[in-house]
């Protein structure tokens, strides 16, 4: 069960802040009263994030990292562009295949390590499974504490609830404008 607390880990580390930007982009416009929204658009992206660790753990793919590093910041970018334009807590089809084919890119950005921090005569399609389902509790975490963030703001502070959303996504589209330009 160490695999749960290395994925909320890998999850919450603030070196790895991209993840945890990509969760602030994604629930831009989501509010406390949207919580199951998040939730399934936080375990799409936990499905496209498990399904490149499996193909990667598998041997079957191989990534650039310099590549995957930029796509990351790219998807960050276009779901803060979108949840800026659009700024309403509506989930779709297209928003779970979406949020689940941006899970396979910050995938792609974690298999080599994964492979790295299990040994392959090891279990490990079961430490993966346990492993992604400490990414899905670490994710679960930060949400709540973006949507707390979102509840003082709208109900507290009083700030209305679309330009809380515009706030956040656009934080989260400069933060991740910065990162594709660092990365170029």
């Amino acid at each position: 069960m160490n695999e749960i607390a290395e994925g909320v880990l890998h999850i919450t580390d603030l070196e790895g802040y991209d993840h945890m930007l990509y969760l602030f982009a994604m629930s831009a416009p989501f509010l406390w009263k949207d919580y199951k929204k998040i939730i399934l658009l936080a375990t799409a992206f936990t499905v496209g994030h498990s399904l490149t660790l499996l193909a990667s753990a598998a041997g079957w793919f191989a990534f650039s990292s310099t590549v995957i590093e930029m796509l990351i910041s790219v998807s960050i970018a276009l779901t803060a562009l979108l949840n800026f334009i659009w700024n309403k807590p509506q989930v779709s089809w297209w928003n779970y295949t979406i949020t689940v084919g941006f899970g396979l890119i910050h995938g792609m950005g974690f298999s080599s390590y994964f492979k790295m921090m299990f040994d392959q005569s090891e279990s490990w399609i079961l430490k993966l499974l346990f492993f992604n389902i400490g990414i899905e509790v670490g994710q679960l975490l930060i949400i709540g504490v973006i949507v707390l963030l979102g509840f003082l703001a709208t109900s507290v502070v009083k700030v209305p609830s679309s330009t809380w959303s515009r706030i956040v996504a656009g934080l989260a589209f400069v933060v991740s404008c910065y990162l594709i330009i660092d990365k170029i």
